[in-house]
């Protein structure tokens, strides 16, 4: 590394030595490396390596974000007046691989290399990678990053080798870990160290090995590196937060109105820290914007956008020293008038009703209206996006966060960017005249691309029986999705699900509670209307779940009881064998409720036309 730091004292360098320092700092990747080159002077090395600690790289996480602002202040210099400063240091990948000689974990790690059914290991890494300790030079390194931010809330986010790369995203698999930052020294140093000491032990979680084990990633050197970032907002009363954050894609075929554009991208926006616009977050509506109709909203009448607004907002709470989810009502009073202009909405309606029984009060929802009716903020972020994807020649997504100045000047501070899979579209012609054969037809539904797959199981989830299920049960029919995804994963056996409701919630009641790694071997997934007890599709884009099927080319659909559903005949399955108890001995208690189809024998196609925004399933005649 001396010899890297003497070549960072050059003003000039050949081809040869910039690209040996991009190798050693940043990435050995062959599509980012050739980006950062075109791009990064011997000036932006220099920036990286004075906030680097510990050798190796700095991961995916940070290359991308790095070379997106790169991107930004040399193609879109008019923008860089909004985008606010990142303040970002890097943990090299080389001080993971320490950490592991260190506590003695080098052997261990090597023999949970092996397939999924035989981590014997794992929980005694995981163990030991939570409470070791580091070599005092780097202790030393990390007391004066705290000292730096003072007392500003950080993250501490995973930026591992492969992730948010070209090749695999990796999203929501490793821990993202707030640190208040509050206190003594010593105090705050405590903090960070086990944050830091969190997302390496992230790298043993269950979502994390079954992501590499489906991708063939479980003897790849995956090293951990990290970016530290501070936490984007302000303080309001003990607690911290910026007025909105969220994500955005530079394409969008998941169109939830008809008329959108894909090509113009959307933004999944939310009021407070970013972390409900990427999780799946039970009773709470992000706000959707198509970027080329953002003004547009699918919700017609004051009640329906009060209905499906926000909630509840993530923050940051000082004074108890804790990430926390508060009740809208909680803040309200606090907010600054700036901020509620462009988070908040008034329910106008509910206003009048009240002031009918003579109580008059205002009546706020969270759903960010504000922003969206700033044209020039829509306009920086489709600009921005569709720079990026110019430049990364594939769609890409991106995580943000909107701060406002005491002016009341809003800024963006882009905290993520990473390229997106790309696929290509098939031809595909949906036959007329052959209803009695089609298990759904749906239009105006979400797909990336056009395409016919074989689907050689149907796992279908009784919807009345789920009802009926006792409220401490319905995580078992969760577990047991799991159980029959485990039986396919090391097959070529296509699988779709039809579930009740929303799929990946965490409140059982609103649909069936999985995590990716329960449905990884699906190529189809569905959630399916059932108004009879209240089940409603509600497709979760944007989220991480949402980015893994995305990744997995996976259609995700809804089955809704209007227009958009022509047809669904659940009850032809009956006709088809039933194998549960063969494929997953042993859960008699949920034969009843969960079904699996096997279709092996018959001619099962999905067939996805996104010309026409329609997606049929059709079973023909046995082969």
């Amino acid at each position: 590394m001396k010899d890297l730091e003497k070549q960072l004292e050059k003003e000039m360098l050949s081809d040869e030595e910039r690209r040996q320092i991009c190798n050693e700092l940043m990435t050995t990747e062959s599509r980012m490396e050739k980006l950062i080159l075109r791009y990064f002077t011997v000036g932006d090395f220099r920036k990286v390596w004075e906030r680097k600690i510990g050798d190796g790289v700095i991961g995916g996480k940070a290359c991308g974000l790095l070379a997106a602002r790169k991107l930004i202040s040399v193609r879109l210099p008019e923008c860089v007046e909004r985008l606010e400063e990142h303040h970002s240091f890097f943990i090299g990948s080389e001080v993971f691989q320490e950490y592991l000689r260190f506590n003695d974990c080098i052997e261990l790690r090597a023999r949970h290399r092996l397939e999924k059914d035989r981590f014997q290991a794992v929980e005694e890494l995981e163990k030991r990678l939570r409470g070791g300790s580091f070599p005092e030079e780097i202790v030393e390194r990390f007391r004066k990053l705290i000292a730096y931010y003072g007392n500003d809330p950080i993250i501490v986010r995973s930026s591992s080798l492969m992730e948010d790369g070209f090749g695999h995203a990796f999203s929501g698999k490793y821990e993202s870990v707030f640190c208040m930052n509050q206190g003594t020294e010593e105090e705050r140093l405590e903090e960070f160290i086990c944050a830091v000491r969190r997302v390496y032990s992230s790298t043993m979680n269950l979502s994390a090995i079954e992501y590499r084990r489906k991708w063939h990633l479980l003897d790849a050197d995956e090293r951990m590196a990290l970016l530290v970032q501070r936490v984007a907002g302000e303080r309001i009363g003990d607690w911290y937060l910026p007025v909105a954050a969220g994500m955005g894609c530079s394409y969008n075929p998941y169109k939830w109105m008809e008329h959108l554009n894909p090509e113009a991208g959307m933004l999944r926006m939310v009021m407070g820290l970013g972390t409900r616009a990427v999780e799946r977050t039970p009773g709470d509506y992000p706000r959707l914007v198509g970027l080329d109709r953002a003004q547009a909203n699918m919700r017609t009448t004051i009640a329906e956008r009060h209905k499906y607004s926000q909630r509840q907002v993530d923050v940051l709470d000082l004074k108890e020293k804790e990430f926390k989810t508060i009740a809208l009502r909680e803040i309200l009073d606090l907010l600054p008038v700036q901020h509620k202009k462009m988070v908040l909405s008034r329910d106008t309606d509910a206003e009048k009703l009240l002031a009918q029984r003579r109580i008059y009060r205002k009546i706020y929802f969270a759903d960010c209206q504000g922003l969206v009716d700033r044209n020039e903020f829509i306009d920086m972020m489709r600009r921005m996006m569709k720079m990026l994807e110019a430049e990364y020649k594939r769609p890409v997504d991106v995580e943000f966060a909107v701060t406002i100045s005491e002016e009341g000047r809003w800024n963006v501070n882009l905290l993520q960017c990473r390229p997106l899979h790309e696929y290509m579209s098939e031809k595909v012609v949906i036959p007329e005249g052959v209803d009695e054969e089609l298990l759904f037809d749906v239009r105006r539904t979400s797909m990336r691309r056009s395409k016919t797959e074989r689907m050689h199981y149907i796992v279908w989830v009784d919807p009345q029986k789920y009802y009926e299920c006792p409220y401490a049960k319905k995580p078992d029919v969760g577990r047991l999705i799991g159980r029959i995804n485990n039986h396919f994963e090391d097959t070529e056996y296509k699988l779709m699900l039809l579930v009740p409701g929303r799929i990946g919630t965490s409140s059982p009641e609103l649909g069936v509670p999985v995590v990716y790694a329960d449905i990884s071997q699906f190529g189809a997934i569905c959630e399916v209307a059932y108004g009879k007890v209240g089940y409603h599709p509600d497709l979760s884009y944007g989220s991480h779940m949402f980015q893994d099927m995305v990744e997995a080319d996976v259609y995700y659909g809804a089955i809704n009881e209007n227009s958009k559903t022509r047809l669904y005949h659940p009850e032809m399955l009956e006709k088809y064998p039933e194998v549960l108890a063969q494929i997953v001995p042993g859960e008699e208690e949920l034969q009843d409720i969960v079904k699996v189809y096997d279709m092996t024998g018959y001619d099962a196609v999905l067939m996805l036309d996104c010309a026409q925004g329609r997606a049929v399933c059709r079973i023909g005649e046995k082969k």
